[in-house]
């Protein structure tokens, strides 16, 4: 998926610390911006939702694209830039679903499977390094998941979307990982608004219904704050490694916890806050390891 970077274009600099903070940044806005379509989901259709979310951040890239002009946006890449938003849309699309049917933490612990499925096709399309305890802590991972979806008790379809939309993230991560290679993140951002706005056109005009002015406001800061958090994400994937920048998504969970709290009243049982521990732990393992696993290839390079 990868393409050989022509004479001049833009080389990404690797630096893990950077990759992680910028990730830090984007967990939380996205998460934040999640709360907001929760509650938007239950007024307004989903793909109307959807829509507005990446109609109002393409119209916050304007400035961008006027001042920059149409070289801004040159690529040589567009197919790939369809494909990492039609994956990373669609996951949007499956977590508002799911938001319908559960509560905000369950649904973020869920979609945060994405970093171990990451680290699978990272190894399969990146043909990046993939070890024994790596593995390991990915199986104790998807232990917490089952830990919170309870399948004894029969299986929530809505949690099934919400591990579809990890799944789905993963694609789009690794698809945004290897646009990195030659593309930066600013128009990364760009051609996802564009393509994810024609992706979701369709379904919004079947599905339409006219938001009133308040709740064309809080659809129109979901959208603000989906622009900043992507734009957020593809500089994490542009400065940092997926095996070490991914993990620390992890964040999502105490930060949706809090606002799940806070917003809805609502509070995760114990079964899956276990879960969410058992995540977040094989999450804070496979950090620790991409670390040592660097440290070691440093050394070897000597």
């Amino acid at each position: 998926m990868t393409a050989p970077a022509a004479p001049g274009a833009y080389k990404p600099t690797l630096n893990n610390v950077r990759g992680i903070l910028w990730m830090l940044a984007a967990v939380t806005t996205l998460t934040t911006m999640f709360a907001i379509v929760k509650q938007m989901s239950t007024e307004v259709p989903v793909f109307v939702v959807a829509l507005a979310r990446t109609f109002f951040a393409l119209c916050m890239l304007t400035p961008w694209l006027v001042k920059n002009g149409i070289p801004a946006i040159r690529t040589t890449r567009p197919g790939l830039h369809f494909v990492r938003s039609f994956f990373g849309i669609t996951a949007f699309v499956c977590v508002v679903f799911a938001l319908e049917h559960l509560i905000l933490a369950d649904v973020m612990v869920l979609a945060f499977t994405s970093p171990f499925w990451s680290i699978l096709i990272g190894a399969i399309v990146l043909h990046e390094a993939i070890r024994g305890r790596r593995v390991a802590a990915t199986l104790v991972g998807f232990c917490g998941v089952l830990m919170i979806v309870k399948p004894q008790g029969g299986i929530e379809p809505a949690m099934l979307l919400a591990l579809l939309s990890a799944v789905l993230s993963s694609c789009a991560m690794i698809s945004m990982k290897s646009l990195s290679a030659t593309e930066p993140p600013t128009r990364i951002v760009f051609y996802f608004m564009f393509f994810g706005t024609l992706i979701m056109l369709p379904g919004a005009v079947i599905t339409w219904e006219t938001p009133t002015l308040v709740q064309t406001g809080w659809l129109l800061l979901a959208g603000i704050l989906g622009a900043i958090g992507q734009d957020f994400l593809a500089r994490a994937y542009d400065a940092g490694e997926v095996g070490i920048v991914a993990p620390f998504d992890f964040m999502r969970l105490p930060v949706a916890a809090l606002l799940g709290y806070l917003v809805f009243n609502e509070l995760p049982d114990p079964w899956s806050i276990a879960g969410t521990i058992v995540i977040i732990a094989s999450a804070l393992y496979l950090m620790r390891r991409g670390r040592v696993e660097q440290r070691e290839r440093r050394e070897a390079d000597k």
